[in-house]
């Protein structure tokens, strides 16, 4: 089998295993150099991809491999040709996809043995999160372990996967078999012993039907307890964060435990939520000299990114920082949410006004180049100021730098230095002169809708925010909800929605209601919560209208669909005093009890909407919108009334027109 790189967060949980001998064996690789020559690519070639829509695959529609998109005209030429499937995913913005891609996708000879025995196919996985789900979950139970991008999988004509990796060098090396050979091999296999392959195919098609029981069990009390008891344990101390490397920054985690420090006042707990965020506020995870956040950081201390800037990341960490500033008041927070708001409408808002995906961490086919700095050329240009050595060591500017001889800027003191300002033009006029990272233009709806979602809280800092989150909002009601709702598109056709996009949109339109009192919002998310029925079939959740891949209580990039649904059920259900949708939320509970009793902290999600029905969730009536009140307490929401009046879903506790008198009854 061959090792890729496992970029995933430590805390997946471990799956049922494939025996060994239904695995088809190849000798182990490790990591490999990205200095392998790639033969070039040949701009006269011309594959099926040529007409896609998303980015990322054309980004190949010149490779020699002679590329499918995923479509019935790609399986039906395998079934008639008799051919193996290669069925190949990643994301434009992904550094270990392009380094194969050079490798071994532009090389003329590895091609020749693709195009000769295979029917090559090229996922985005953004653009098809539910067929990546689909195949990862494959990879874990064949490998034990997590996958990642690029991910390989070789199929039967039938499409009945037997083989998979992530990342391949192209070559045999020290490390092991290279594609070239991996493919020769498999090949031969199935002109010669199709029987082989045959089995190990059935056999993981069985293995992969057997029903996993749904253990409902009844949740502890204890659950606060054990949430604080594992973060606790969990946070780096030292760094900020939460122990190992490469360190994510676990938003759906820090989500949850706001919440758990609210009601529990655990000063412990907040100290460590405080300390993990300045830290990530004042690292290299943070771009320091344009704001956004990259995806994650390969060392412990925050301060080498892989330098992607995603669209999701970019809108759900400020939130955190929304939710903390309202605690500690930190101006540090305010500004970290305000930069990252004004990068994201730079560079990444559409001339349509939606927002794009994702920026590649490679310009140039140099990783950061971009981003990171040579010391000489930031010394010469601080010569100017009398406190030119205060400013290098304010941003980190070290004569050797900590990437490649290059630095990626942190910030070292809580003090701006004097000519702070002038400093950060220079570096980014510095930056000005080098090509900026591609740009996936793809536009996602539930990675707007969670962009659209911060808009309106961090119009607490400026109303203009808000204003941004309603045009936004309208103009992707407008765009991607014709007669029904759709998931992304480029240029061309949507691809049609899933139930991440149901079920952010929903939350969307319920933080839009809160924040305009308009019940146009309150009502299309009432009706979405009726059209999202359509994923559920038979007592189980899917991701998709095909019934491919169950949805599951799992946040790894960003929370589970399924897991916001059951909290977006649950804040219908008590704004509208709505017994039906509560026990439909109740239901998802059950079905994730198991893992709220086991491990609350690795579920945080859904461990949020049990704490919601456990201590209460209460809704104040209010003639105005209350975004500018703060509330000691996690689960309150804001229903268009008189003022003010403080109920459950099960009745209305007390009504006072001194606000403060509601917060006191809440305490």
């Amino acid at each position: 089998m061959i090792k890729g790189l496992n970029f995933k967060r430590r805390h997946n949980r471990k799956l049922k295993s494939m025996p060994e001998n239904l695995i088809l064996q190849f000798p182990k690789n490790m990591i490999y150099s990205n200095k392998t020559k790639s033969a070039g690519v040949k701009m006269s070639y011309k594959n099926h991809l040529q007409n896609s829509d998303s980015p990322y695959l054309l980004q190949h529609q010149n490779n020699p491999v002679d590329w499918y998109p995923y479509s019935d005209e790609a399986f039906i030429k395998a079934k008639k040709e008799n051919k193996l499937i290669f069925l190949s995913i990643g994301y434009s913005t992904c550094h270990w996809c392009h380094v194969m891609a050079r490798e071994s996708f532009e090389n003329e000879k590895i091609a020749k043995l693709l195009n000769k025995d295979y029917i090559s196919i090229k996922i985005d996985r953004e653009e098809y999160p539910d067929i990546d789900k689909y195949y990862q979950h494959i990879y874990q139970v064949m490998h034990r372990r997590a996958g990642g991008w690029p991910l390989t999988i070789i199929m039967t004509p039938d499409k009945k996967p037997f083989y998979s990796a992530t990342y391949i060098p192209p070559h045999h090396s020290q490390f092991g078999a290279g594609l070239d050979e991996i493919l020769i091999s498999i090949a031969n296999d199935w002109h010669t012993n199709q029987t082989k392959i045959i089995k190990i195919a059935n056999n993981l098609e069985e293995f992969l039907k057997e029903k996993q029981e749904i253990k409902i069990e009844k949740i502890d009390d204890d659950i606060l307890k054990k949430v604080i008891e594992k973060a606790l344990n969990e946070f780096d101390t030292k760094f900020g964060g939460f122990k190992g490397a490469p360190k994510f920054p676990m938003e759906s985690t820090l989500d949850l435990l706001i919440d758990t420090y609210l009601i529990s006042k655990n000063d412990d707990l907040l100290k460590q939520i405080d300390f993990s965020l300045t830290k990530m506020a004042m690292g290299g995870i943070f771009d320091q000299i344009e704001g956004g956040f990259y995806r994650y950081s390969t060392n412990e201390k925050w301060l080498i990114p892989h330098f992607e800037k995603m669209l999701y990341n970019n809108a759900n960490i400020p939130s955190l920082y929304i939710r903390m500033y309202k605690i500690t008041k930190n101006p540090l927070y305010k500004e970290i949410v305000i930069k990252t708001i004004e990068e994201m409408n730079k560079r990444y808002r559409s001339k349509i006004g939606l927002f794009f995906s994702a920026s590649n961490a490679d310009s140039d086919n140099v990783e950061g180049k971009y981003f990171t700095y040579y010391y000489d050329e930031v010394e010469s240009e601080f010569q100017q100021f009398e406190n030119k050595k205060e400013l290098l060591e304010y941003f980190g500017i070290k004569k050797y730098g900590e990437f490649n001889g290059r630095n990626n800027p942190t910030i070292n003191s809580n003090i701006k230095p004097k000519n702070y300002e002038k400093a950060i033009k220079i570096l980014q006029d510095i930056r000005a002169k080098k090509n900026f990272p591609f740009i996936d233009t793809k536009k996602i709806t539930s990675w707007n809708v969670m962009m659209i979602d911060t808009l309106f809280k961090a119009s607490i800092f400026d109303e203009k925010y808000k204003d941004e989150a309603v045009t936004t909002l309208n103009i992707l009601l407008k765009t991607m909800y014709k007669d029904k709702l759709y998931h992304s598109f480029n240029t061309k056709s949507p691809t049609p929605a899933l139930l991440e996009d149901y079920s952010y949109l929903i939350k969307a339109l319920i933080t839009a209601y809160e924040y305009t009192f308009e019940e146009k919002y309150l009502n299309f998310a009432n009706k979405l919560a009726k059209e999202v029925e359509k994923f559920h079939k038979d007592n189980k959740w899917y991701m998709n209208e095909t019934y491919l891949v169950e949805a599951d209580f799992s946040d790894s990039s960003y929370a589970s669909s399924l897991s916001i649904l059951a909290n977006n059920f649950i804040d219908l259900a008590t704004i509208n005093y709505d017994y039906t949708l509560y026990e439909k939320a109740h239901e998802i509970i059950k079905q994730a009890s198991f893992y709220i009793n086991k491990y609350p902290f690795y579920y945080p999600t859904i461990t949020k909407a049990y704490l919601k029905t456990n201590y209460k969730e209460y809704v104040i009536n209010s003639t105005k919108p209350l975004y500018n009140k703060d509330f000691n307490y996690p689960y309150i929401l804001w229903k268009k009334g008189e003022n003010y009046e403080l109920c459950t879903i099960e009745k209305c506790l007390i009504q006072n027109t001194n606000l403060e008198k509601i917060k006191e009854y809440i305490k």
